[in-house]
């Protein structure tokens, strides 16, 4: 699936096609390579010491009784309205920042995720599920309140990951020297990840899971995460991918994002611990860095 996902865009898109053979060996090494080598790994682990089938049986009796496409639907709905926010947000900020001298760009992109993918979707989520009984905290207490030892062996898959793409690219960028600046962006990151990590793994790829079985939830929710980036690319202070025309953009959020997201989704359903997932994006965050800060495609 993963090799499907890179394919596609590069064989109906000439001038990608093109610009890729001359950096076929970064994208391999620094990416598509360790992303298939933590797939793989996350699948041993999981099978040699994991109980995912009582772990995926505690995931669907959390989603019980919840209306699962009315929830769906409101996800797309928040999903949205985060577009929509970045755009207006992003262009309200700049003439501020121009008169100001200020730069705001960040803020959009924080604004509209704590809003749109993590705090009206979690009180959503709640409400339009059973509440009255305690079911709607059911599935954040799976997430978060992680104490069956086996469910942090992802963080093995995830070092190895990181490790691998850290010694692909580092020694070709380097790293951004420690200071303020580096610290605030790195905080400012943890927190996208969190709300990212909630509403595109926890809450959409779980109920994609239910009702399109385990990998065409992680298909569908990967699909959905690497085309909001392309979309919101041009407004998104962390997501501008280069090149110009829609398709282009496209073609490459596919072949940055989708093998990305193909591997925070598989963590995410070997696991469910969404921490995991939040220290994964941060390493790769650092990583992909470059030491001027000057921030672009980070997966």
């Amino acid at each position: 699936m993963a090799a499907l996902i890179i394919a596609l865009p590069i064989a109906f898109h000439p001038v990608l096609r093109t610009e890729l053979t001359e950096r076929a060996a970064l994208l391999l090494f620094a990416g598509w390579a360790p992303m298939l080598i933590g797939g793989v790994m996350a699948w041993a682990v999981v099978s040699g010491f994991g109980d995912r089938e009582r772990l995926d049986r505690r995931v669907h009796q959390a989603l019980e009784g919840h209306p699962l496409v009315r929830e769906l639907i409101w996800l797309g709905v928040f999903l949205a309205c985060f577009v929509l926010l970045m755009i207006l947000l992003s262009q309200v900020f700049r003439l501020y920042g121009d008169h100001t001298g200020a730069d705001l760009n960040m803020s959009a992109s924080l604004v509209s995720r704590l809003l749109f993918l993590f705090t009206l979707p979690i009180l959503v989520m709640d409400r339009s599920g059973i509440t009255v009984d305690g079911k709607g905290t059911a599935m954040p207490a799976v997430a978060l309140k992680v104490h069956t030892p086996w469910r942090w062996l992802g963080l093995i898959p995830a070092a190895v990951v990181l490790l691998l793409a850290g010694y692909a690219v580092i020694p070709q960028v380097g790293l951004p020297p420690l200071n303020l600046s580096l610290i605030g962006f790195v905080l400012a990151f943890a927190l996208i990840a969190v709300c990212e990590e909630i509403f595109f793994r926890a809450m959409l790829q779980t109920r994609l899971e239910v009702i399109m079985g385990r990998w065409g939830g992680i298909v569908a929710a990967t699909l959905v995460f690497s085309l909001t980036y392309a979309v919101v690319q041009p407004f998104d202070e962390i997501s501008q991918l280069p090149g110009d025309g829609f398709g282009y953009v496209i073609a490459l959020a596919l072949l940055s994002y989708g093998p990305a997201g193909l591997l925070y989704g598989y963590l995410w359903s070997c696991f469910r611990n969404l921490w995991i997932n939040v220290i994964i994006r941060i390493g790769m965050f650092v990583v992909l860095m470059p030491p001027d800060l000057n921030i672009g495609v980070t997966p």
